[in-house]
């Protein structure tokens, strides 16, 4: 990391004095905050429903007292050194604090940072009021939009006049006293890091510490929060603080902070170097074992990276250190410095005393979250591991130019590109056939026509074929043509996600009429399609589409149930989209080879039972030496085969229950959401964790389950590290309008977007970033739950990190525990907001790594089967869904295998008891789809999945006709293995869905319109 500079040098040589060491003075950690002549304190007066519309007084108080001059007004300086902007923007509020009515004589008469003076009219009989500093309003609900009363004139203008008559004759009033100020509870105080030092106290510090920039060292425990004052805290005192001295333990990861800030100089280009922490005896811990989380780190990729770190004149910049204590590290007092170089100016030193103490900690502090230790999660590299290879796949085998994997074979032509691609899936999905089919009808091509529309010849130069580890294998072309060398770099891992970079460099100035990409595939591998703005259903016409930034859309998926194509087009640029509801925020960067200016786009046309994929970039003149990428990545579908014995003995509580009420419910799994007892605060899993672990623990003993949702996308204002991740500027935390709840405007004021509220626990949330270091903390974090909390899985609602990151997940979870689960729900993301894109298609690379769809709010249930298919089921991937929207539709969704989960009023007892009446876990499912089902129906609009066993067999009919349908089952009854005339066909009586009935299996029978019918025919004994 180029930023964190570690010097062999003495102390001289960087400008440093050793015998400054004599004038260090230190910020003692047994020191209590200094300096402040009133009391802060928490008052606890009820918080508004923050679920309704509401005005509040607001989170500030002053609490003062009137003088012994009952009745006459009162005038009151109140120095409430206030950090947010605007203040003369917000009204005061004065109330009674006996009575705890509103005083309406009051009279503003200066507003600032630092101070406020009114006048109001006590009452008679009070002493004591409650002044109120930042009254607002607010929508409520989870998305609250929360404005600041602006100040208001009293409605008696007669009083008013007397003040101001008052006020010109210098009339001398009562003054009020401060007693104290108060917050609404702890976490919304601003002592002491949000007590702003005047302008008088800070020019007083520094000209009695001259300097060009200044270093203020500081505990954890006082995180930095201002960017435009210095805490009071910090010049208090003339004496300039230049040291840090506290306590660690041995295997602890040690976190502090430093303040760096200059009146006048810009401070351009911020390093750190660090020196040896050192003991008298010559006990010594090493410089390498410091970081500056500022400057620098592993990123995502786990790939070491620095950065740049500027701050402006008058700008406070906190920054983040760590310190790995070994466990082996000798008892006593350690010495160190940091040294701090800006912009050519004179460096200064941060001093650092550490005691180590004779206890040791375990896992480096991580289990106390408050220590902050877990920052160095932010490095983290857990998951990362090339060699693993997570359950059911298998290691990627290659043979010649041929690749494999689990039920899919990759042939590679001369010039690196996809000769064929084959698939062993059965239409069943629970098996792997013997015999091979085609999805690709001719090889992959790559073409290049010149202005006079002749095709570019290419003559391949060099093929290399590695595989470092069995998870993926990587392999290397160059072709050369007269006008051109193309570089192919491609990449195939055990899931089925191949990746092509290819770059194209001219070796000349030339005018091209098209760069394309053909993809040519078999009809039978192309039936349906999703993508490209297009709802999921059969290929029927033919697409052409244009690039479109308002639209997250960058490709398309083809396929059948087994077998299919999905790929997107992308290039050096791409970075990922934000989704769900803030795709408009942060959208797609087009990129610039396959966009060209919009002259660049997708045809695919159906011909002579091919399906004929064009990617085409259109015309364009290049320079010699320019280079353009034109990068592809496909998934070939489907992943994994689908364990129906596991689907339907699996049963999902969606509630944090006591263990005992999931049990009565026959859940087996319960998902513990986030706004609860044991997992209060959003994507924040670390609190109340011994409560968490009891019940982990209770459900284990009992043979439940338990899961925990945590994502990212958005993070709870209640994290620990927030304002150490707000110091990153924004490498994690979204840049933004501010906004929102009102912690998030007083405490982090501007520069941020804000996300869900929770209103029942009141719990804020801002934006933050799956492509950043967060991703590495979020992964050891998992690690850590899934080996100190053992959950058995996650709940991901929506997904805003890439593929590789699930990857990991799945990673640390499979070394972690024996199963796991990881079911993924998402509203649907077919609108303006999110860029119509299909739910699907957008999480279809995560899907190897997840066990269980829930497609949910907003899915469109009354769509055809096709959509059924491959929008919301999950199966052509090898995955099985829930259903959530309206709770679902019974009869539709049994014939994909989905129920609805226990969640709200929803409740699948009845199906569920259907479910082990007949045994359907020891079944095997045939879906429409499946051409050797022996049961099928005669209507176009009605489709039928059966359940075969080996004496009966259940059928699962949904109707998709707007009236009622009289049906006949067409069976093969040769096929099914039994006989005619000893069946018996009834339909079940479930609960709250159907009665029983009985049929004769050689009539019709009647089905509801846009309902269905579930039915069991069985076998008699004879």
């Amino acid at each position: 990391m180029r930023k964190i500079i570690l010097s062999l040098f003495p102390l001289v040589l960087l400008g440093c004095s050793t015998d400054k060491a004599d004038t260090t003075h230190y910020r003692e950690k047994q020191a209590d905050p200094s300096g402040y002549e009133i009391l802060y304190r928490s008052g606890n007066w009820e918080h508004p429903d923050y679920a309704k519309p509401f005005e509040s007084f607001g989170n500030q108080r002053i609490v003062v007292e009137t003088s012994d001059s009952p009745g006459r007004n009162t005038e009151v300086f109140i120095p409430w050194r206030r950090s947010d902007r605007d203040p003369q923007t917000k009204d005061l509020i004065v109330v009674d604090a006996s009575t705890n009515q509103v005083i309406e004589k009051r009279y503003i008469l200066a507003i600032t940072n630092e101070s406020g003076r009114l006048i109001f009219k006590p009452n008679p009989n009070s002493s004591r009021y409650y002044i109120y500093f930042l009254p607002h309003h607010s929508t409520g609900s989870y998305y609250p939009k929360l404005e600041y009363n602006k100040p208001t004139i009293c409605p008696d203008k007669k009083w008013v006049a007397e003040v101001e008559a008052g006020l010109n004759e210098s009339d001398t009033l009562p003054m009020a006293k401060v007693i104290a100020f108060e917050s609404i509870d702890d976490f919304n105080s601003f002592f002491p890091m949000e007590v702003i030092a005047t302008t008088e106290e800070a020019n007083r510090y520094m000209a009695q510490n001259p300097a060009d920039f200044y270093l203020f060292p500081e505990y954890r425990k006082y995180p930095i929060r201002m960017e435009d004052f210095l805490p009071q805290r910090w010049v208090a005192d003339s004496l300039q603080v230049n040291g840090l001295a506290d306590t660690a333990m041995r295997g602890e990861y040690f976190t502090f902070q430093a303040g760096l800030y200059s009146p006048n100089h810009n401070l351009e280009d911020v390093t750190v170097d660090f020196t040896d922490l050192e003991q008298r005896n010559g006990s010594v811990i090493s410089r390498e074992n410091l970081t500056c989380f500022n400057l620098g780190g592993i990123d995502l990729n786990g790939k070491p990276f620095s950065k740049r770190v500027d701050v402006p004149a008058g700008r406070v910049q906190a920054f983040w250190f760590g310190l790995d204590v070994p466990t082996d590290a000798g008892v006593g007092t350690y010495h160190g410095q940091i040294i701090i170089h800006a912009g050519g100016l004179v460096p200064d030193t941060l001093f650092i005393k550490l005691f180590i103490s004779s206890e040791r900690v375990d896992n480096h502090g991580d289990d106390n979250p408050e220590m902050m230790s877990r920052l160095r999660w932010l490095n983290s590299t857990v998951g990362t591991d090339e060699n693993a290879i997570i359950r059911p796949f298998t290691p990627v085998v290659i043979s010649d130019k041929t690749l494999r994997i689990l039920g899919r074979d990759i042939e590679l032509n001369e010039f690196g590109l996809p000769e064929n691609i084959f698939s062993y899936f059965s239409q069943e999905m629970t098996r792997l056939k013997p015999e091979k089919e085609r999805i690709l009808a001719n090889p992959v091509r790559f073409e290049i026509t010149d202005s006079k529309r002749t095709q570019i010849a290419w003559a391949p130069q060099s093929y290399t074929v590695q595989q470092s580890h069995p998870a993926s294998a990587t392999w290397h072309t160059i072709n050369q043509s007269a006008t051109f060398a193309m570089d192919v770099s491609g990449r195939l891992e055990y899931d089925g996600m191949l990746d092509y970079q290819i770059q194209v460099i001219a070796k000349e100035d030339i005018t091209v009429d098209d760069i394309k990409l053909l993809i040519p595939m078999q009809e039978d591998a192309a039936i349906y399609r999703m993508g490209l703005g297009l709802k999921g259903g059969r290929l029927n016409d033919a697409i052409s589409w244009k690039w479109d930034v308002t639209k997250n859309q960058e490709g398309i998926w083809l396929g059948n149930v087994s077998n299919g194509l999905q790929f997107v087009l992308r290039a050096e640029n791409y970075e990922r989209p934000l989704n769900t509801n803030f795709y408009l925020s942060k959208p797609l960067n087009l990129p610039p080879s396959w966009y060209n200016d919009g002259r660049g786009g997708i045809n695919i046309t159906k011909t002579d039972q091919l399906v004929l994929v064009e990617n085409h970039s259109g015309e364009r003149t290049v320079r010699r030496g320019d280079t353009l990428h034109f990068n592809i990545r496909f998934l070939i579908t489907p992943f994994k085969l689908i364990d129906t014995k596991e689907h339907f003995n699996t049963r999902f509580v969606h509630a944090y229950l006591p263990i005992d009420s999931v049990i009565k419910l026959n859940g087996t799994i319960v998902n513990v959401h986030h706004a609860n007892k044991i997992n209060p605060y959003i994507n924040y899993p670390f609190y109340n964790l011994k409560e968490q672990k009891t019940y982990i623990d209770e459900a284990h003993s009992k043979g439940i389950r338990v899961k925990l949702y945590n994502t990212i996308r958005e993070l709870s204002y209640k994290c620990y590290e927030l304002f150490a991740l707000r110091s990153l500027g924004d490498e994690i935390l979204n840049d933004g309008e501010g906004g929102g709840h009102s912690w998030l405007q007083e405490h982090l004021g501007s520069h941020y977007h804000s996300a869900w509220h929770a209103t029942s626990v009141n719990d804020a949330a801002i934006l933050n970033k799956g492509t950043s270091r967060w991703t590495n903390y979020y992964i050891e974090g998992i690690n850590w739950l899934a080996k100190n909390q053992q959950i058995d899985g996650l709940y991901l609602d929506d997904i805003a990190f890439s593929r590789e990151t699930v990857k990991r997940i799945a990673n640390v979870l499979n070394a972690n525990r024996d199963s796991w689960v990881i079911d993924l729900h998402s509203a649907n993301q077919f609108n303006p907001r999110d860029g119509f894109i299909n739910s699907a298609f957008l999480y279809m690379e995560h899907f190897p790594y997840i066990s269980r769809l829930w497609f949910g709010e907003y899915f469109q249930y009354d769509q055809p089967p096709d959509y059924w298919l491959t929008e919301v089921s999950g199966i052509p991937f090898g995955l099985t869904g829930e259903m959530l929207e309206g709770g679902g539709h019974p009869y539709r969704g049994l014939v994909y295998g989905m129920t609805t989960r226990v969640y709200g009023s929803f409740n699948p007892g009845p199906i569920w008891k259907l479910f082990d009446d007949f045994g359907i876990a020891q079944s095997e499912m045939l879906g429409y789809w499946v051409e050797r089902s022996p049961i099928k129906t005669n209507h176009k609009n009605i489709e039928s999945t059966i359940y075969l066993k080996e004496d009966n067999v259940l059928i699962a009919i949904g109707s998709w006709s707007d009236k009622d349908e009289t049906v006949t089952l067409e069976i093969d009854w040769k096929t099914l293995g039994f006989e005619p005339d000893r069946v018996r066909l009834f339909s079940p009586e479930i609960k709250d869905l159907q009665g029983f009935q009985s049929f004769d299996v050689h009539q019709p029978v009647t089905v509801k319109k846009n309902e269905g019918l579930i039915l069991i025919l069985e076998q008699k004994e004879n």
